[in-house]
């Protein structure tokens, strides 16, 4: 759902940005990809087996000549060691971007595709495979939290970190990582969503009240979404039966399919009431047979 660039787009701005149009969907491009970080091969040692890291989604963003990376990890259940997982990730780009540039400059160096001023290198560089000038495209990662339960995890790094009361003297060395979360259960609006996630998002957020949801679906909205967007909140709040029905609540409007869960949902707790009716009826008559 996520992967669709301007519902990405709305998904930073909306939650980092207050809905200030800051990303630009046109802006992005699709990258999302497997790291395998692995140890850097030293002389006289194996090359160490590498760990598959695997980014939900993962888009470059262009801002007039920069190039940027933005990430988005979708969480379901409170991980208490996030902080160290999602800096693993920003870590294993940044690892990632470091040994394309080096490739890049040997490639260029075996080629003599540089000038001769370019060519004229430090020892430094040398040794090091990249140029004093060279640069990384800074990683920035959204933890989407989804879960029910409310987050008492971690929100940064020294919330898991043990440091000695008595010693300050080492704690102003340690480098904070703080984890960018958006859990969606603490949010009260989402007005600053343009996006059909600001009707993900409240949908979500009534799954354990039948009345908030009843209510919310009285909001003429429901009744145009668009396909992915339905099936995003039939699964988001466990109705896989709207799924199996969903072209039962299609309509056309102009070129674009739209899906009414309005109609839907007043229907499936109809018949959810009806079925818990009629297995009251034949739990009374149970009852009855074994009374008498």
């Amino acid at each position: 759902y996520l992967q669709d660039k301007r519902r990405f787009a709305d998904l930073f701005n909306g939650s980092c940005f207050q809905g200030r149009q800051v990303i630009r969907a046109e802006d992005l491009e699709e990258a999302s990809e497997n790291y395998v970080a692995t140890e850097e091969k030293q002389p006289g040692k194996p090359l160490q087996k590498g760990t598959e890291i695997i980014r939900d989604v993962k888009m470059r963003y262009r801002s007039g000549m920069i190039l940027q990376v933005l990430a988005v990890e979708n969480q379901s259940y409170i991980d208490y060691g996030m902080p160290v997982r999602c800096m693993g990730y920003d870590a294993a780009e940044y690892s990632r971007q470091l040994k394309e540039r080096k490739r890049e400059r040997r490639l260029l160096g075996r080629h003599k595709e540089e000038s001769e001023e370019e060519l004229k290198t430090t020892i430094d560089e040398k040794l090091s495979g990249i140029l004093r000038s060279d640069r990384l495209h800074p990683v920035y990662t959204i933890c989407l939290y989804s879960g029910e339960e409310p987050w008492d995890g971690p929100r940064k790094l020294s919330d898991m970190m043990e440091f000695d009361p008595e010693d300050e003297n080492l704690r102003v060395l340690f480098e904070e990582y703080h984890l960018h979360l958006f859990c969606i259960n603490e949010q009260n609006g989402f007005d600053t969503f343009r996006s059909g996630l600001r009707h993900l998002f409240r949908a979500m957020n009534c799954r354990k009240d039948k009345e908030r949801m009843a209510e919310l679906m009285k909001n003429e909205a429901y009744s145009h979404l668009s396909k992915e967007t339905w099936e995003a909140i039939a699964v988001m709040t466990d109705n896989a039966a709207m799924l199996q029905k969903k072209d039962k609540y299609k309509t056309e409007n102009g070129e674009e399919e739209e899906y009414n869960m309005c109609q839907a949902l007043e229907e499936l707790l109809e018949e959810r009431e009806s079925i818990g009716e009629r297995r009251g009826r034949r739990e009374g008559k149970k009852t009855v047979v074994r009374n008498m």
